[in-house]
């Protein structure tokens, strides 16, 4: 696994898929922004309601208090029935009258709530109106109604009694006149003490009666006491602005949250090094930070230094540990679509191939837009292609600063692409060049879009993808790593562009892992410089504990003029093992 791969740094799956969720953030933002424009809307449009509260403690009222008995008050009350009568039409009919009678009393129940606290006798009211003034009177509207037709439901069934009691006293008052006339004409003694115990009879049950009638007039009717009046609320009693914002604002960010994980679920584009290595089953061996506005092409050699020439050198490094390349040959650059960092990449990997001490043969295997001829460091005139044999002939010796020289094979426009790629000239430039002890660099146009890449990918040992995966496609990997294997190629690795993005911070080249597992050492007899011998270096002939070793660099005599290009360094050869002359 690639140490730029942000699974081998961040083992926590969740932070990776945290970071593929945030990289849809105009996704988030817009969400949240329309949530809170939602609420906002939700709270002017719905304008605020006010709600006001009455109390009632309920009184309980026996008709017969004399029968009564040991009944406490709560048993004879059911708190449910009450709740049901204060929300009754009766009771909203009588709140209308309250309220001057225009009010439609379906329309006034539908402001109204009434509860009843547990264990006890209260009946709490409470309004929702658009004004606290009209909450305010309408609660105590209904708390009056409540009680006036409760205690005209009382006074309505002791009149009542009182009737039936009357009407039974009556016969019984008329039955004693008759018996005092009796007693009056009684002719005997025994006819008149007969009369007078029947009369005291019937005085008591007369007697009886009149103190019914009488407790019942005097019976306290009272419903109830109101314990708290209606007042005008101060503030809105629903969520105000802040409330209603805050809530569209986290059902916005919820639904951004959603939309982002679709997004991201759906989004075709490569967009980690994860995805990259996942794509191509190949790691992923550097990430490139930004390219400086005005950079020319070659950076590794007369920078000196520099974010992105060190990540070349790591790239380079990192290359030569992979088995293929244990002995010298060809390797290949290509992209999937047309991207401006593959010629820049083969160039600068060319001369961190180079600056290590091997021999390096730059190949630009374009014969439709050549153009590395007039872009790189040319020492000398550029040696013309045997007419109609392109690469036969075509030479150039590249003065790539501290990293020495290396011979470039530029491109040449031909009729016949495919022909002039296919050619026994080009078939032995790449695989010939383990015979000539040289490393062969070839860059070609992009993968899917010309079929020149598919003919150099089956002739070079490896094959080295460079993609921005903010723009490449999964699928274009995919296909990319199809095509390389059909034509008997190995893909190598990937390099990224990161584009705009931040980069993070990534190992030194000395520090990180290699991702390959070292090569056999080639046989002692193999010249130093060139990758196979068992030299100095991280060349497949080397082990993890030897150093690089770098081409001997040797200054020109004094009487040389510096180049300016270079500063005070001037020009430098390169002499290999110290007694190759000067190209």
């Amino acid at each position: 696994m690639s140490a730029y791969d942000p699974s081998s740094r961040e083992p926590d799956q969740l932070r990776e898929q945290l970071s593929r969720l945030f990289r849809h953030r105009a996704v988030i933002a817009s969400g949240l922004l329309l949530g809170a424009v939602c609420g906002g809307a939700v709270s002017t449009a719905g304008g605020a309601d006010y709600t006001a509260t009455g109390e009632v403690v309920v009184q309980a009222i026996s008709t017969a208090p004399f029968e009564a008995g040991g009944v406490s008050a709560d048993k004879q009350i059911s708190m449910g029935t009450e709740r049901q009568v204060a929300r009754s039409a009766t009771v909203a009919g009588r709140a209308a009258e309250e309220l001057g009678g225009g009010a439609d009393p379906a329309q006034l129940l539908d402001g109204l709530r009434v509860s009843n606290p547990p264990d006890t006798q209260i009946l709490e009211f409470e309004y929702t109106a658009d004004s606290p003034r009209e909450a305010a009177e309408r609660v105590n509207a209904f708390v009056r109604a409540y009680l006036d037709h409760r205690e005209a439901a009382v006074v309505r069934r002791i009149d009542n009694t009182v009737a039936e009691l009357n009407e039974e006293l009556q016969p019984l008052i008329d039955q004693r006149e008759e018996l005092d006339e009796e007693i009056a004409g009684a002719s005997t003694e025994s006819a008149r003490q007969t009369a007078e115990s029947e009369r005291a009879n019937l005085a008591a049950r007369i007697a009886d009666l009149q103190g019914r009638v009488t407790g019942l007039k005097t019976l306290d009717t009272s419903p109830g006491d109101v314990v708290r009046r209606g007042e005008a609320p101060e503030a809105p009693s629903g969520p105000g602005v802040a409330v209603l914002v805050l809530v569209g604002s986290v059902a916005g960010l919820a639904g951004g949250l959603l939309a982002a994980w679709i997004r991201s679920l759906l989004d075709p584009r490569a967009r980690s090094a994860g995805e990259v290595r996942t794509a191509l089953r190949a790691p992923v061996l550097g990430a490139l930070p930004r390219r400086r506005d005005g950079a020319g092409v070659l950076e590794v050699g007369p920078s000196r230094g520099g974010e992105r020439a060190e990540e070349f050198r790591t790239i380079a490094l990192r290359a030569l540990r992979h088995p293929r390349l244990a002995e010298p040959g060809g390797l290949l650059v290509v992209s999937a679509r047309e991207h401006p960092g593959t010629l820049p990449a083969a160039v600068n990997l060319a001369a961190a191939l180079a600056e290590t001490g091997r021999d390096v043969l730059l190949v630009e295997a374009d014969p439709r837009t050549p153009r590395l001829a007039g872009e790189l460091p040319v020492r000398g005139a550029v040696r013309e292609p045997v007419p109609g044999r392109w690469p036969d002939g075509a030479r150039a010796t590249v003065d790539t600063g501290t990293a020495g020289y290396l011979e470039l094979v530029p491109g040449c426009r031909v009729p016949d692409a495919a022909r002039a790629l296919n050619s026994p000239g080009f078939t032995g430039l790449l695989s010939g060049a383990a015979e000539r002890g040289e490393y062969v660099v070839a860059v070609t146009a992009p993968l899917l879009s010309h079929a020149d890449g598919t003919a150099v990918a089956g002739l070079a040992r490896g094959v080295l993808v460079v993609c921005d995966p903010d723009t490449t496609l999964r699928e274009d990997l995919d296909r990319v790593r199809d095509l390389v294997t059909s034509v008997g190629g190995h893909v190598l690795g990937a390099v990224l562009y990161e584009g705009g993005r931040k980069r993070r911070r990534t190992p030194s080249p000395a520090a990180s892992p290699a991702p390959f597992e070292p090569a056999e050492p080639a046989s002692p007899a193999s010249p130093a410089g060139t990758g196979g011998g068992p030299g100095p270096g991280p060349g497949p002939g080397g082990t993890g504990e030897d150093t690089v070793a770098l081409k001997r660099l040797e200054p020109e005599p004094s009487d040389a003029r510096p180049d300016t290009a270079y500063g005070s360094y001037g020009r430098y050869r390169r002499t290999g093992d110290g007694t190759a002359p000067r190209p």
